[in-house]
Order: C-alpha cells, then sequence, then structure tokens
C-alpha cells in the first residue's frame, strides 16, 4: 500500500467513526476542549507566550463530526482575542475576522461555514496561534488533513520563525499509531487531544 493509499484508508475509517457521535458527545467535546486549551496554555511555555501576544487567532466551524471549537472561539473573544475564520478560494486559503459566527458565516467550499467572498482577509502576521483541525494525528504531532493541502500551503507561506504556533486538535479515537507523511506536510506544534 502505498503512502496515498494509506492516507485514504485513515480517512475513511476516522470518518466512519466521526458519523457515529451524537451531538450530546460534541457539546461535551466542544467544552473539554476548552478546558483542554486553559490548563495547556498554564502549563506549556510555547503556547502560554504565543497566546499573550496573538492578537488574532484562527478557529474553524466544526462539519461532519469534527471536534467542535466554539467554546474556545467564544473564550477567545471574551479574552479581547480576534477570531478568524478559513475561507478558500480555487486552491488557495485566506482567514477573516468574525466576531459573530451564526451570522457571518456562509456556506462555503466544500459544504463548509466560511466568511464570504467579499470578507477583508485578515494580515496573516496577526494570526498569533492557528486552532488546526485534522482527520488524524500521532504522537509526534503529524496531522492527517483533509487531503486538499490548505492548511500546510498557508503555513508553508511564512518566514522561517515567524509563522504562528499549530495547535492541533482531536478526540481520542482520532489518535493513529504514525500518520504517514510527506514533505509538505507540517506538524502541529501542540497536540490537545480530548
Amino acid at each position: 500500500m502505498d503512502i496515498h493509499d494509506l492516507k485514504a484508508s485513515i480517512r475513511s475509517d476516522i470518518r466512519a467513526k466521526r458519523r457515529l457521535i451524537s451531538n450530546d458527545e460534541l457539546k461535551a467535546s466542544d467544552d473539554a476542549l476548552l478546558e483542554a486549551f486553559k490548563s495547556a496554555s498554564k502549563a506549556d511555555l510555547k503556547l502560554n507566550e504565543a497566546y499573550s501576544r496573538s492578537k488574532s487567532i484562527a478557529v474553524y466551524k466544526a462539519v461532519g463530526g469534527e471536534l467542535p471549537c466554539d467554546a474556545l472561539a467564544a473564550y477567545f473573544r471574551s479574552e479581547g482575542k480576534t477570531t478568524v475564520y478559513p475561507r478558500t478560494k480555487g486552491d488557495v486559503m485566506d482567514f477573516c475576522a468574525v466576531k459573530d459566527p451564526s451570522s457571518e458565516l456562509v456556506k462555503g467550499d466544500f459544504g463548509i461555514p466560511a466568511p464570504s467572498l467579499d470578507a477583508l482577509a485578515a494580515d496573516p502576521s496577526d494570526i498569533g496561534i492557528v486552532i488546526l483541525p485534522g482527520i488524524a494525528f500521532d504522537e509526534q504531532k503529524r496531522r492527517l488533513g483533509q487531503g486538499k493541502g490548505f492548511y500546510d500551503r498557508w503555513v508553508s507561506s511564512f518566514d522561517e520563525g515567524h509563522r504562528p504556533l499549530l495547535v492541533g486538535v482531536c478526540m481520542k479515537f482520532q489518535m493513529v499509531p504514525e500518520v504517514p507523511s510527506e514533505a509538505f506536510d507540517i506538524p502541529a506544534d501542540v497536540l490537545l487531544c480530548i
């Protein structure tokens, strides 16, 4: 089995498991992620420093059984941070400030709630942390995404030493022994598994 087949197999397995998650479990996971972030930001100096410096934090709107980060995003806004959500146009992803996800997000590419195409893109240098969704992660913080490479391309556009801190988030069943990795795959810096 080649690397692309391995990635496809893991994606298929995890997506099947995500379909079995109830709304109550997703809500509990959303709350648990907020608590995990608060604990980690006290214990992890790198995360604490990035959070203190961040003007904007990239989050996402969960779909299809993904780990929600709504409670976390609301917490960031309550702390005076700007939350920015991803938007894709062709092969390019950018982020836009969103104060009220319930009214400002529209159905974007792939059916994912995203800022509208006329929303102003955020300055990438203001984004200090990216809450990074994924299909699967491993103990080395390697990430398997949806397969389109949006996050990897966006992160690789930064100069070395100037990119945001990548905080991978997942549920326990999304942890796998090893995520097949290629040269362009960028691992998380911090992993929160709830």
